[in-house]
C-alpha cells in the first residue's frame, strides 16, 4: 500500500513533504526519497527522520506542475500517495469530487475511463497553455459564458449577474497568486 504524504510547505524551488509514519523511520523516508530523486529537476533532498519529512530542492519554472509531477510519479510507482494542497471551499469541493471519482474508478470500467480521459484532457490543456489554464479554470469560465449568452437574455438581471460573480469568484479562489520569490519581492518594494 502506498505511503501517505502531503506538502507541508512549498515555495518555488523548495518543498517540504511530510511522510505518514516517517518519524524516526529512516528506511521509509529513504524509500520515498529514492523515488522522488528519479524525477527530472530534483537537485537535492534533505531527510529529517526526527520530523518525518523530506525537503526537496528542485529547478522548475512551474511549481504547481512540479507538485503534480511528484504526485503522479508516486502514484504510478505505488511508492507513495501525495495529497496536493487545496484552496478554500472550492478546493475542498474539488477534492471531494476527486475522491468520489477515484472510488467510482476502482469499481467501474466506465468511471475509470472517464476519470482517465478527464485527467488526460486536463494535462493537455495545461501543456497547451503553459500551465496557465486548466479544467478548474475552463469549467467555471464555460459556465460564466453560458450564463451570459443563454440566460442573460431571458432571465432578470440579478440571476445572470449572480452567476457571473460566482464564476469569477470560483476562478479567483482556485488560482491564488503565488508568493514572490524574495529577490523579486525586494525589487517590487524598491529595496
Amino acid at each position: 500500500m502506498p505511503v501517505s504524504t502531503h506538502i507541508a510547505h512549498h515555495v518555488p524551488g523548495r518543498m517540504r513533504i511530510r511522510v505518514g509514519g516517517g518519524k524516526h523511520n529512516p528506511h521509509l523516508l529513504e524509500k520515498v526519497r529514492g523515488r522522488i530523486c528519479e524525477l527530472d529537476g530534483v537537485s537535492q533532498i534533505d531527510v529529517n527522520s526526527t520530523t518525518g519529512s523530506l525537503v526537496v530542492h528542485y529547478r522548475s519554472r512551474h511549481p504547481r506542475q512540479f507538485e503534480s509531477e511528484i504526485a503522479e510519479h508516486g502514484s504510478s510507482t505505488g511508492a507513495f500517495q501525495l495529497a496536493l494542497p487545496q484552496v478554500g471551499e472550492a478546493g475542498e469541493i474539488w477534492g471531494a469530487v476527486e475522491q468520489e471519482a477515484k472510488f467510482l474508478a476502482a469499481h467501474s470500467q466506465l468511471a475509470r475511463t472517464v476519470v482517465q480521459g478527464t485527467k488526460q484532457l486536463d494535462v493537455v490543456v495545461k501543456i497547451a497553455t503553459d500551465n496557465n489554464v486548466d479544467l478548474k479554470v475552463l469549467i467555471p469560465l464555460g459556465l460564466a459564458v453560458f450564463s451570459f449568452i443563454y440566460l442573460g437574455t431571458d432571465v432578470a438581471t440579478p440571476l445572470w449577474i449572480s452567476l457571473g460573480i460566482f464564476s469569477f469568484n470560483s476562478f479567483i479562489s482556485l488560482h491564488p497568486p503565488l508568493p514572490y520569490p524574495e529577490t523579486e519581492q525586494k525589487a517590487v518594494q524598491g529595496q
